[in-house]
């Protein structure tokens, strides 16, 4: 007798668990940025749950129902519920940004809440890291005119800063702010620290060729363009020779051990913040022939981290030589990298990525 009524208390406790726990209702709400979906439930139900893009998966630890009145309709494309894996799935009409979700007990409230809140813009700070070349010890090229280039590039990047910080969106950091020696791997790992959504090195380099002028762009690749911009990765890497550190390795075929280490999609997208900044100089400035090059600069290595040297001009040329010093132009490059940045990002939010 003590056992038929241990398992009929079993089996009530069973079907409780089993049956009584139900998805009851969807409830939307939104204001101007943020949107909310509600899940009502019959009791407190743990759960994991699961984002990607524009899918949310919730995995109920206890079975549930789901009322067959829970539609789709506001934000979600479609709901479905995986009943072997207790799984509801969300999905979105387009990609979610910024979501929490909690639950909130029922306590004295009709039902449990589980509240999803979400964006459809990604509103968060981008984190911009600007690098000026070289400084300190390494004074990078020499130009005609006597001009550092660790000058020219620490003055550009402070221009930036105070250019950017108008921008509510962004963060912006400076790898240095003052004229210091910096190794390359230093710079990088600066970015890393803070997560940076993209990395801009500043250079004015020097070339053999005293014709040779205009803006030019370099991103990562497993082989230099060209002989020139192989030439111009090795005198770049090897400024970490001052310290007796080659980040470079022992010859310039470091590019494609770069190529090895670099994700394909930052590649991808270190090439679409080149587009950008083609397009916001082409109109105005002066652009080197084959702007967009590429060579294994090792402030270029980052694994997650679009990242683009911009070669802001030559100091071996007379003309790139007295602009980069002029203060209106640094101020007038500056204005376009910072235009090229936003319609970088804004492209990647109109289209969810």
């Amino acid at each position: 007798m003590i056992n038929f009524f241990k398992f009929i208390i079993f089996f009530i406790f069973y079907c409780n668990q089993a049956y009584s726990d139900e998805l009851v209702n969807l409830r939307f709400g939104s204001n101007e940025e943020k949107k909310r979906i509600v899940l009502d439930l019959k009791r407190d139900v743990p759960f994991d749950h699961r984002i990607d893009k524009n899918i949310i998966e919730i995995i109920f630890k206890t079975k549930i129902s789901i009322n067959s009145k829970v539609k789709a309709k506001e934000n979600l494309d479609s709901i479905s519920f995986d009943k072997p894996k207790n799984k509801l799935v969300l999905k979105f009409k387009r990609n979610i940004f910024n979501t929490n979700i909690y639950l909130l007990k029922k306590k004295q409230n009709t039902y449990s809440r589980i509240v999803i809140d979400f964006t459809l813009k990604n509103n968060k700070k981008r984190t911009i890291v600007i690098d000026p070349g070289h400084g300190g010890k390494d004074s990078g090229a020499v130009g005609l005119y006597k001009n550092l280039e660790k000058n020219i590039t620490l003055k550009v990047g402070l221009i930036l800063k105070e250019k950017f910080k108008k921008q509510t969106n962004f963060n912006v950091i400076l790898t240095r702010e003052k004229d210091f020696f910096l190794k390359l791997r230093n710079r990088t790992k600066i970015a890393k620290k803070n997560n940076a959504d993209i990395f801009l090195s500043l250079h004015a380099d020097f070339n053999k060729n005293s014709r040779a002028r205009g803006i030019s762009l370099y991103t990562l690749s497993e082989r230099a363009s060209d002989k020139e911009a192989a030439a111009l990765a090795r005198r770049e890497n090897r400024s970490d020779l001052i310290e007796g550190v080659d980040l470079s390795g022992e010859s310039s075929e470091v590019t494609s051990i770069l190529l090895d280490l670099t994700k394909r999609d930052t590649l991808n997208q270190s090439s679409l913040l080149v587009n950008f900044l083609i397009k916001a100089f082409k109109n105005e400035m002066n652009l080197l022939q084959r702007t967009h090059r590429y060579a294994g600069f090792a402030v270029l290595k980052s694994l997650d981290i679009p990242s683009v040297l911009v070669e802001m001009g030559y100091l071996s040329n007379k003309y790139d030589s007295k602009l980069l010093v002029n203060e209106n132009y640094q101020k007038k490059l500056a204005d376009k990298i910072v235009k090229a940045v936003i319609e970088y990002f804004n492209w990647k939010d109109k289209n969810n990525i």
